[in-house]
C-alpha cells in the first residue's frame, strides 16, 4: 500500500507522541518537530509507503534526541509483560488439538499486534492479567477475514521453508509460540528482526530478551533500524530468505504495506497476520475502524 493523504496528520501525530513520551527537554522537542515538518514538506508524496517516511523522522529523533535506544524501558517491559502472557497462552494451548492449538496461537499473535506501547496507549503499568484481558477481548472479536485454516493445511503437510516477518516488542514472545508450533509440524523457520531500534519494532536484543531462539527458527537481520521492514534497505539474508521461502509470514500494518505493494516480486505464498491501526488500511477491506486480519496475498 502507498502513501495516502490521510497519512501526513498521522506521521506528524506518531512523531509528536514519541516526542511526548520520550520528556524531553522543551528546545529540544521544537527542533526535533521542525526538521520533521522540514523533512515531510520537502519529501512527503505518494510513490512510497507510509513506513518510509515515519522511519525518517524517527531518525531524526534518534539523531537530534542523543537517544540510542528509544523507549528503552517501555521496550523491555513490554517483553516482559508478553512473555507472562505467552506463558499462560502456551498452557493453554496444550489443551488443543493441533489446529484448534494452532488457530488459537495464531488469533492471539494477531492480539498481540495491539502490544504497541505508543498507538495503543496501556503503558505496561498496569497488571499483567490487565493487559490479557485486553487482547482477550480483541481476540473474542474474531477476524473481518480468516485464512487461518488455508495457512494451517499448508503448513501441516511440513517441509515447508517459512519466512516469519516480526513486529513489535512484546508481541514477538506471543509469536515463539506460533513459531514453534509451525516447526513442531516439520517445518524450517527463518524469522527476522530489525538492526537497530526504532519506535516499537524488534531486535535482536529482544528476541534475546524472550528468548526467541527456543523457537527453533534461524533468527536473522532483516536490515537497519526501519518501521517494518524496507524493500529499499533490506539485508541480502531477507532477500535471499524471501526468495527461498514457500510461505511468509508477516505480522503489523507496516509490514502489510510493504508485502501488499511487492507481492509481484516475492515467489512465495503470502499471509498477513495483523490488527489495522486506521481506516485507510481498513478500507482496504471494505470497512472503517480496526478489525483483525489474516489475509492470504497471493
Amino acid at each position: 500500500m502507498l502513501t495516502q493523504l490521510e497519512c501526513a496528520p498521522c506521521i506528524i501525530d506518531d512523531l509528536v507522541g514519541a516526542i511526548k513520551l520520550l520528556n524531553l527537554p522543551r528546545e529540544i522537542q521544537k527542533k526535533i518537530l521542525a526538521e520533521g515538518l522540514d523533512y515531510l514538506s520537502k519529501n512527503f508524496n505518494l510513490q512510497t509507503i507510509p513506513s518510509y517516511h515515519i522511519t525518517q523522522v524517527h531518525r531524526i529523533l534518534k539523531r537530534i534526541s542523543g537517544i540510542e535506544v528509544p523507549f528503552k524501558d517501555l521496550r523491555s517491559n513490554c517483553n516482559k509483560v508478553g512473555t507472562e502472557i505467552a506463558n499462560y497462552l502456551s498452557q493453554e494451548s496444550k489443551k488443543l488439538s493441533d489446529f484448534d492449538g494452532f488457530y488459537y496461537l495464531a488469533k492471539w499473535a494477531i492480539a498481540g499486534n495491539l502490544l504497541d506501547f505508543r498507538t495503543v496507549g496501556t503503558g505496561y503499568g498496569l497488571a499483567v492479567s490487565r493487559i490479557r484481558e485486553k487482547l482477550k477481548n480483541n481476540v473474542q472479536e474474531g477476524l473481518r477475514l480468516d485464512y487461518i485454516d488455508r495457512l494451517y493445511q499448508l503448513l501441516k503437510e511440513g517441509k515447508r521453508k517459512v519466512l516469519y516477518i516480526l513486529d513489535n516488542v512484546g508481541e514477538i514472545a506471543i509469536d515463539k509460540l506460533l513459531i514453534k508450533k509451525i516447526v513442531e509440524f516439520g517445518n524450517s523457520v527463518t524469522t527476522t528482526v530489525r538492526g537497530g531500534p526504532i519506535t516499537s519494532d524488534a531486535t535482536l536484543n529482544d528476541a534475546e530478551q524472550v528468548n526467541l531462539s527456543e523457537s527453533g527458527a534461524r533468527i536473522i537481520i532483516a536490515g537497519p533500524d526501519t518501521l517494518g521492514i524496507s524493500w529499499k534497505e533490506k539485508s541480502r539474508d531477507l532477500t535471499d530468505a524471501l526468495n527461498r521461502a514457500d510461505i511468509i509470514i508477516t505480522k503489523g500494518q507496516a509490514n502489510f504495506y510493504v508485502f501488499s505493494e511487492y507481492k509481484k516480486e516475492i515467489p512465495g505464498n503470502i499471509f498477513c497476520l495483523f490488527t489495522t491501526k486506521c481506516d485507510p488500511v481498513s478500507s482496504i477491506f471494505g470497512v472503517k475502524g480496526k478489525i483483525n486480519l489474516a489475509v492470504q496475498l497471493k
